[in-house]
């Protein structure tokens, strides 16, 4: 994460003057969006009714928030046509509104995937459980610097865990470390996002 790590420091100022809040969050989304484009499978929601799955072509990705209500999930819609300002606009709007008991039904409602996220309470790996009827939820832990080997060298960078829960009815293992190991492509060259679409 050392590189993201870098680009929300550079960035930061620039959205705080919108007065907005730049997390980890919207940059992650955005991975999530490029890995779906090639794994679509992962953005789709069990429709046990009539025995099917539906793959979906909205990103609408669904947050886990910690409340004084316990966990809410507020949905930011229509990732992929959000920047990552409106994408951290959005949440802030949504995590607010949530934690002051004020979030609209809407909100609420239509996430295709989920995000959980215990890396600011110093969550380091968990097994994230699946928010019905998504099949799939990914978990984000803290970053912190670690040492790790570099062109035969041992050197400190930022990292950080991810877990992905799946419903392997609709996902096999094979497809969901291809997926993830997308996702980690583009946070550890979060360049390639821009070029990703």
């Amino acid at each position: 994460m050392t590189e993201l790590v870098e680009l929300r420091r550079r960035a930061k100022p620039q959205v705080e003057a919108h007065g907005v809040k730049l997390t980890y969050l919207p940059f992650i989304m955005k991975a999530l969006v490029a890995a779906f484009r090639k794994y679509p499978g992962i953005n789709a929601l069990v429709d046990d009714a009539n025995q099917r799955y539906v793959i979906r072509k909205e990103y609408h990705i669904g947050i886990a928030t910690d409340t004084d209500d316990g966990l809410t999930v507020p949905v930011v819609k229509h990732v992929d046509r959000r920047s990552v300002l409106g994408i951290a606009a959005e949440l802030q709007r949504l995590t607010d509104a949530a934690r002051a008991r004020k979030i609209a039904v809407e909100d609420l409602k239509g996430s295709t995937f989920t995000i959980t996220s215990a890396g600011s309470i110093g969550g380091i790996h968990a097994t994230p459980i699946l928010n019905y009827p998504e099949v799939g939820i990914l978990g984000v832990y803290k970053i912190a610097d670690r040492p790790v080997v570099r062109d035969g060298q041992i050197v400190v960078r930022k990292m950080a865990n991810l877990s992905i829960t799946l419903d392997h009815r609709i996902v096999d293992g094979a497809t969901a470390a291809h997926f993830l190991n997308e996702v980690i492509r583009l946070l550890e060259t979060p360049a390639l996002m821009l070029l990703e679409g």
